[in-house]
């Protein structure tokens, strides 16, 4: 600016492209500080989905083994009931060896 107040349009010229040259690199440091926000976003995402994928194995694996307890103790309670019926069963001329073969075997998994 000169000394009336009015602006030196050459003083202008000359201080724009080192204004703009100065926005520039302040962008282009916005736009890196961006991308490397984004890129940790991104990881923790991906860290938060591969928790859940091991919350939900581990849950499924708990529910399989309560079935397989459930149906063991399914097999237990109908072994008892055979067991407290044969007497009678052997009374009614049930032979001893199809009683045996009704009994459960152990399950395997």
């Amino acid at each position: 600016m000169n000394s009336g107040g009015c602006s030196n349009p050459q003083e202008e010229a000359q201080s724009s492209p080192n204004s703009f040259l100065s926005e520039l690199t302040e962008l282009s440091q916005l736009k890196i500080e961006q991308m490397n926000h984004d890129t940790r976003f991104k990881d923790k995402q991906s860290e938060i989905e591969e928790r859940k994928l091991n919350l939900l194995e581990k849950e499924s694996d708990i529910r399989m083994e309560a079935l397989q307890v459930e149906a063991e103790h399914k097999g237990m309670q109908f072994k008892a009931d055979l067991l407290h019926q044969r007497p009678q069963l052997l009374k009614e001329g049930v032979l001893q060896e199809d009683i045996d073969n009704l009994l459960p075997k152990r399950l395997t998994y």
